[in-house]
């Protein structure tokens, strides 16, 4: 079992950064994308956080019903300045995310959800670099990087919430195969403006550690996903999806393939 990250004082110091402990050392990442984000990132050099209240999962940040009336009845009583349905939205609008599975293994669900199983792209990381990402990004917001956590909302789970985006922790158990990290970029109570979606610095080839072309990607993708890689100064080798050389027996002794 990876053992969790030791951080010194001196490092915290004037950084508002937290972590979940049970990251550990040196877990692998993915992040599934379609070409033009790929590019995007590229070009940019940069990772982008979209605000919560614009994805498309419109039960991102639900609150379980015990949670609700607790929030509701708080309000009711005075002692809350919101009611669960404030609640909720302070948090989708001054809360962004920017998403990876954990596990070196293809995921067939996500490559057609997030990339495309044909036009897709991979790029791999590890808990350690995305760390020394955000520990840069703390010296001006307020980054926390957390497993999810799977739970069934209709049977009240056993949860805290105290800060605003502890919500976020969580998501309905019908998504467990996303084996979800994520990097939270925390807005709410700072006289900071509040757009679509936030451009984070970094060196591609400190964060990135490989790119895994789509299973079913033909041989112009592929060469067309290395090219690009070339002309940004990306170091990090581009490799087929494992899955594309099921059909033959061949992965296991492809060097072209990603498997680790």
């Amino acid at each position: 079992m990876a053992q969790p990250i030791k951080m010194s004082a001196k490092k915290r110091k004037k950084l508002d950064f937290s972590m979940d402990p049970e990251l550990g050392n040196n877990r692998i990442l993915r992040r599934y994308l379609d070409l033009p984000k790929f590019v995007a990132l590229l070009r940019s050099a940069s990772v982008y956080l979209q605000r919560v209240d614009l994805f498309p999962d419109k039960l991102e940040g639900v609150l379980p019903p015990g949670i609700r009336m607790a929030i509701d009845d708080a309000y009711s009583r005075g002692v809350s300045d919101y009611d669960s349905a404030k609640f909720l939205a302070i948090v989708r609008r001054g809360v962004y995310l920017n998403c990876w599975s954990s596990g070196a293994k293809d995921n067939m669900a996500l490559w057609k959800l997030y990339g495309s199983p044909s036009m897709g792209v991979v790029i791999t990381t590890t808990t350690n670099r995305l760390i020394d990402a955000a520990l840069e990004w703390s010296k001006s917001e307020r980054i926390q990087i957390f497993r999810v956590r799977y739970i069934d909302h209709a049977k009240n789970p056993n949860m805290i919430v105290g800060a605003y985006s502890d919500p976020l922790r969580f998501k309905h158990v019908a998504y467990s195969f996303e084996r979800e990290v994520r990097v939270v970029l925390n807005r709410i109570g700072k006289r900071r403006s509040k757009p679509d979606g936030v451009e984070m610095p970094i060196s591609l080839n400190s964060l990135v550690r490989s790119v895994v072309v789509a299973p079913e990607a033909p041989t112009w993708f592929f060469d067309l996903v290395t090219d690009l890689s070339a002309r940004y100064g990306l170091a990090a080798p581009v490799r087929r999806s494992a899955l594309a050389f099921v059909a033959t027996g061949k992965f296991s002794s492809s060097k072209s393939s990603d498997q680790s």
